[in-house]
C-alpha cells in the first residue's frame, strides 16, 4: 500500500508539472501579443503609420508569432510525449480556431468599419478592434473547452473587450487608444491568472 501511495504521489506531481507547462505556454502566447501591442503603440505615438505599414507590422507579427510560439509549443509537445510515454496531442482544434479568428477579422475589420455605426470613424475602428479580439478569443475559448467551464484564465481576454464595445461606441475622442488599453488589461489579467494556475499546479 505504501508503494502504491508513493507512486500515486509521483504521478500527481508529474501531472501537475505538465498542467503547469500548459498554463505557462498559454501565458507566453498572450504575453507575446502584449509585447506586440505595446511596441505598436510606442511606434504610432512617434509617427502616424500609413495603411500599408500597419498591414506590414501586424503581418510580420503574425509570422514571428508562428515561429516563436510554434517553438514553445514544440517544447511543450516534447514534454507531453515524455510524460505520457509517446502520447500525442490532437490537432482537431487548429482549424476551428483559425476559423474563429477569420470570423472575428471579417466582422471586426471588414464589416464594422464600413458601417455608419458609432459616433465617428475612430469609434468605429475601436469597436471593430474590440469586436475582433472579443469574438475571435471567445470562439477560441469555446473550441478549446468544448463549452465547458475550463480555461477560466482566458475569460478576461475576451470578456473585457466585449464589455467595452458599448462604451467605445459613444467615445468621440481617443476611442482606439482606449480600446488598446482595454485589450491590454484583459490580456494582462489572463497572463497573471495563467501563471497563478501554473504555480498552483506545481504545488499539487
Amino acid at each position: 500500500m505504501e508503494e502504491v501511495r508513493e507512486l500515486k504521489e509521483v504521478l500527481e506531481r508529474v501531472e501537475g508539472k505538465l498542467i503547469a507547462a500548459g498554463k505557462i505556454y498559454a501565458a507566453i502566447n498572450f504575453a507575446f501579443w502584449l509585447l506586440v501591442m505595446a511596441i505598436y503603440y510606442v511606434v504610432i505615438g512617434l509617427t502616424e503609420l500609413p495603411g500599408w505599414a500597419n498591414g506590414l507590422y501586424w503581418g510580420s507579427a503574425v509570422v514571428v508569432a508562428i515561429f516563436f510560439i510554434g517553438k514553445v509549443w514544440g517544447r511543450f509537445v516534447k514534454l507531453y510525449r515524455a510524460v505520457e510515454k509517446g502520447g500525442e496531442i490532437g490537432r482537431a482544434w487548429i482549424l476551428p480556431i483559425v476559423a474563429s479568428w477569420m470570423i472575428g477579422s471579417v466582422i471586426g475589420w471588414g464589416i464594422i468599419p464600413r458601417t455608419s455605426m458609432a459616433v465617428n470613424e475612430t469609434a468605429r475602428l475601436a469597436v471593430g478592434f474590440l469586436t475582433f479580439i472579443g469574438i475571435s478569443l471567445l470562439g477560441q475559448w469555446l473550441v478549446l473547452t468544448g463549452g465547458h467551464w475550463r480555461e477560466r484564465e482566458m475569460i478576461p481576454s475576451f470578456l473585457l473587450p466585449l464589455l467595452a464595445v458599448p462604451i467605445a461606441w459613444k467615445m468621440e475622442n481617443g476611442a482606439i487608444v482606449w480600446a488598446g488599453f482595454v485589450v491590454t488589461v484583459g490580456f494582462t489579467a489572463t497572463v497573471l491568472l495563467y501563471l497563478y494556475s501554473a504555480f498552483r499546479a506545481i504545488e499539487r
